[in-house]
């Protein structure tokens, strides 16, 4: 799902009858908590890294996982990330 739209949930709400009204419940137990949270939206080539282990994420079994190491899938991104390496938003007007 766009996370833009996850974004106008948090902040608008969501209907009782939308077939994800539990997760957006869930988040605001979650941000209910005593914690400074700001909610943004922020384009994947922003944050390719969270992009890149999101996408990593579909490849794996259903369950809890600690990554002690940087997946091969990622490494190349937290390279660029690392050197601060910019790449453009390509956008369709």
């Amino acid at each position: 799902m766009d996370s833009e739209m996850v974004v106008v949930f948090l902040k608008t709400g969501i209907s009782e009858s939308h077939p994800l009204s539990f997760l957006v419940r869930l988040c605001y137990d979650f941000l209910s908590k005593d914690w400074i949270v700001r909610i943004t939206h922020m384009y994947r080539e922003a944050n390719r890294l969270a992009d890149g282990l999101a996408n990593y994420a579909f490849s794996l079994a259903l369950g809890f996982h600690v990554l002690d190491v940087i997946p091969l899938v990622v490494d190349p991104i937290m390279r660029e990330d690392e050197l601060e390496k910019m790449f453009p938003r390509l956008v369709c007007l």
